[in-house]
């Protein structure tokens, strides 16, 4: 459980009540188990490790979830699955890593860096009217490039209100709001 994301956690309680929850990258499915809790309508965690979606439907459990139709967990690569999924979402959460190599991975390799633009896209293409997506980096050079983001949608800098106060790096990740004007 990453605690600096505490706040961002607490942040998709609120905003989860209703809708339907995409977890990208979602390791254990931390943001999963508070939108739920913030009575989400559904959701859909998705992660390339198999370890971790097992994680993630044993915290399910833990809270009193099954694993079904409206919570589903699937084990892929999340561009892949952008790609291939054909649903639409209300609120969508993609904290990727930095850099990835796996060889499970549909490119080869990932890097939030380089990738980003395409990754921020391919959940775009996947929000619902008057849908968010919250995109988180612990990139320490990352820049948001917001050139690459559809006419009409506006990036908004949250990492203020998403890294706890009493944390003692403030620079631990950058976090966005990202929403149609």
């Amino acid at each position: 459980l990453f605690l600096d994301h505490l706040p961002t956690r607490a942040l998709v309680r609120e905003e989860a009540g209703g809708k339907r929850l995409l977890n990208l990258f979602a390791y254990t499915g931390s943001f999963t188990i508070y939108a739920i809790a913030g009575k989400a309508k559904a959701t859909t965690t998705v992660d390339l490790s198999k370890n971790y979606c097992g994680w993630a439907v044993r915290n399910l459990q833990h809270n009193g979830v099954r694993e079904s139709d409206q919570h589903r967990v699937i084990a892929d690569d999340c561009l892949r699955f952008l790609a291939t999924d054909k649903r639409s979402y209300d609120l969508i959460v993609c904290d990727p890593p930095t850099f990835s190599n796996s060889k499970r991975m549909a490119r080869g390799s990932f890097s939030v860096d380089r990738d980003h633009p395409e990754l921020i896209q391919a959940c775009l293409d996947r929000l619902a009217r008057g849908g968010t997506l919250i995109f988180s980096t612990n990139s320490r050079s990352f820049k948001l490039d917001e050139t690459a983001l559809p006419r009409g949608f506006q990036a908004r800098d949250i990492t203020q209100q998403t890294i706890p106060e009493d944390f003692r790096d403030d620079k631990i990740h950058r976090c966005w709001r990202i929403e149609k004007r």
